[in-house]
């Protein structure tokens, strides 16, 4: 009877045993990269663990249905092997009829950790088909490890796609969901890393970049973040944090409802690496209404920011997002589409072609701050180059205590480098535009208070397709208002839809092309005939204050010729046509204006010295010309303009330069002689 109970016990031992450690036999297979099987394990981990520690081939790791996770001892770890090159990855999938499988854990050193690998695939799609994340990986712990997937310790290389990833979602604690970690002594730092068509749910902050800091830190460089969709995040959707350069995020859709946040400056995108000599491109990101629900005072949404500056050297290009921010979010106490900052550091910041809608109901609010825009620059460095161009801004947002601004645009620090036009801005309360702190209620007080900026800029409300699909609609679609001017390197929109290479639109949507009128221009320039130049042509209102209705760069033909295209301008209505060159006298067309008819004007200043207003031109040949010798664009050729030629030409200055009034690539006497005679004939502007 003994020995009954004695094998009873030994057989219910065994089963026990084969149930807890071999329960997950074969329910993971290591194949080689052609798909033929290698050997079936219990573990993603052990059959990691069978690839050899230098391997010369690819290898994949399937995950099979009968996978639950029960023999994986977390967190997951891919540590080093050798080998690895763009042939020879490492790519862990769902087996192809394997869909709706999790990775899961409680764990506060992580779920899949990804250490000093290279090439290392984590595909979320069954047998690597489709376009739809599949595979879950979950982290359901709180601590601020606590990461659902981590690259670090100089894993390069390597791709997370496809992925579903949770995490908790804390606000002044709890960890990143996927998180791009530091690599202490490790050169190179995690880089090169791509993570393309994941949802991400959950995490203090759900994708974060951290290349550590110390003596023994190294950047995180050239990864990108892409066609990710984001939400419920706790703190911030994406983080550039420490140490991170050369960084792209684009295509992503940051969808905040529903955010659950603890802390006061929730961010949709932000940027706090102070490393020196990066690029960080920031694209055709679409921000919608998250919420945050935090009741501080101090509470500040921000969809793209700057935390802290770019290091000096760094060039961050913000362009094509949508950011729509309409939730009310309690007594938020500022409001901010797009955000820059800067005390100390001298770096490039491109703020391009993004339209930002701000919307919800101000609680509370300190008098005389702007509590709400559309774009903010806080930088006061004399440093930095900052251009703003092509961005729609429009503020509905309104209430709060008294005094309190809500603004198109702020732009709060004049020091730098600036290029700033092209823009439309519209508030509903009021304020378009700030400078310096001096609000405007009013275009034309804002373009003359601010010198030569946003000449080419608009106030105007725009119609979206909805508050969260910031696509133009209704009256927007072909509103010359919303034309603009190409910039360079940017042929695309939010979609991938060609931009024109004439007149794009304002914001992040190219639409339906603009009605162009035609102005067949005929120009000669005094010293530089018959060789012709660049000019600036305008159209200006032709009854005062003789506001400017817009304005465009053309280069003259040998003859002097020019086809300029407007797209605000209308038949039947009277325009002063204006040309400007760069060393040349401002000249006006003659008395009363011109029209268009039928989409074209023909002026031809040269036929007559009528053709220009007072007068004002000079006979060269048989041709009427524009009087030469303003170097310094004052309105008048004097002393100051002789003064400078005088100094190019003793210092032997060549090249395209405002003193080179003869077009020769030279600065001599030849061109203090034309400067000369126009001073003392006391040549300047006549205009009405």
């Amino acid at each position: 009877m003994k020995t009954f109970y004695t094998f009873l016990f030994i057989a219910s031992f065994c089963i026990a045993i084969n149930n807890s450690v071999f329960a997950q036999a074969n329910s993971v297979e290591l194949q080689d990269g052609g798909g033929s099987l290698l050997s079936s394990h219990s573990s993603i981990e052990e059959a990691y663990d069978a690839i050899p520690a230098v391997f010369t081939q690819a290898y994949i790791i399937e995950i099979l249905a009968a996978y639950d996770g029960s023999s994986e001892v977390f967190p997951i770890d891919f540590t080093s092997k050798s080998g690895h090159s763009a042939v020879n990855t490492i790519t862990v999938r769902p087996d192809a009829g394997n869909s709706g499988e999790v990775i899961s854990s409680s764990n506060s050193a992580g779920t899949i950790n990804i250490h000093r690998t290279d090439y290392f695939i984590l595909d979320g799609r069954p047998g690597g088909v489709g376009t739809v994340p599949d595979l879950e990986v979950r982290n359901t712990a709180t601590s601020s490890n606590a990461f659902a997937i981590i690259l670090d310790s100089g894993a390069t290389f390597c791709v997370i796609k496809y992925i579903n990833s949770y995490a908790n979602t804390n606000g002044t604690t709890g960890g990143r969901n996927i998180e791009i970690g530091p690599s202490p002594n490790i050169a190179g730092g995690s880089s090169n890393n791509i993570i393309d068509n994941c949802y991400v749910n959950g995490g203090r902050t759900a994708i974060g970049s951290d290349g550590g800091s110390g003596a023994s830190a190294n950047p995180n460089m050239d990864n990108v973040i892409s066609n990710c969709t984001i939400e419920n995040f706790g703190f911030v959707a994406i983080w550039l944090l420490n140490m991170t350069g050369n960084t792209t995020v684009e295509n992503n859709i940051i969808n905040g409802t529903g955010t659950h946040s603890g802390v006061a400056n929730v961010t949709a995108i932000n940027i706090q690496s102070t490393f020196d000599g990066y690029i960080t491109n920031i694209r055709k990101n679409k921000i919608t209404n998250f919420i945050a629900t935090s009741t501080s005072t101090s509470l500040a949404p921000r969809g793209i920011a700057t935390i802290t500056p770019p290091g000096t050297g760094s060039v961050l290009n913000i362009e094509n997002n949508f950011i729509a921010m309409t939730a009310d979010n309690n007594n938020a106490a500022t409001t901010y589409g797009i955000y820059t900052t800067g005390t100390s550091e001298s770096y490039t910041c491109n703020i391009s072609y993004n339209t930002i809608l701000i919307g919800g109901a101000q609680t509370g609010g300190l008098a005389g701050r702007i509590v709400s825009a559309g774009i903010v620059k806080q930088s006061t460095v004399a440093g930095v180059v900052y251009n703003q161009r092509n961005n729609i801004c429009i503020n509905t947002r309104t209430g709060g205590n008294a005094g309190v601004i809500h603004a198109g645009v702020g732009i709060n620090g004049s020091a730098g480098t600036l290029d700033i036009d092209y823009n439309c801005y519209y508030s509903a309360d009021g304020t378009p535009a700030s400078w310096d702190s001096v609000a405007y209620s009013n275009l034309t007080d804002y373009q003359n208070a601010i010198g030569d900026y946003e000449n080419n800029s608009r106030v105007k409300n725009v119609t979206f397709i909805s508050s969260s699909d910031l696509h133009l609609d209704g009256a927007s679609i072909q509103d010359p208002d919303l034309s603009a001017r190409p910039i360079t390197g940017i042929t695309e929109d939010i979609d991938g839809d060609t931009r024109s290479a004439g007149f794009p639109y304002k914001g992040a949507d190219e639409s339906t092309a603009f009605n162009l009128k035609t102005l067949n221009l005929t120009v000669n320039l005094e010293a530089c005939s018959p060789v012709q130049d660049t000019v600036v042509v305008s159209l200006r209102s032709s009854t005062a204050p003789y506001g400017l209705i817009e304005m465009t760069k053309v280069y003259l033909s040998s003859t002097g010729t020019a086809a300029v295209d407007f797209a605000k301008a209308v038949d039947g209505i009277n325009y002063y046509v204006v040309v400007n060159h760069r060393n040349s006298i401002e000249t006006w067309s003659k008395a009363g204006g011109e029209v268009f008819a039928g989409g074209v004007l023909n002026y031809d200043f040269t036929s007559a010295a009528s053709q220009a207003f007072g007068n004002n031109m000079v006979i060269v040949g048989i041709e009427w010309s524009n009087y030469t010798g303003d170097v310094n664009q004052e309105g008048v050729v004097d002393v100051g303009d002789l003064s400078l030629i005088d100094n190019d030409a003793n210092g032997f200055v060549i090249g395209y330069v405002n003193t080179d009034l003869n077009c020769d690539d030279v600065v001599d006497l030849a061109d203090a002689s034309f400067a000369d005679n126009n001073a003392s004939n006391f040549v300047t502007v006549s205009k009405p």
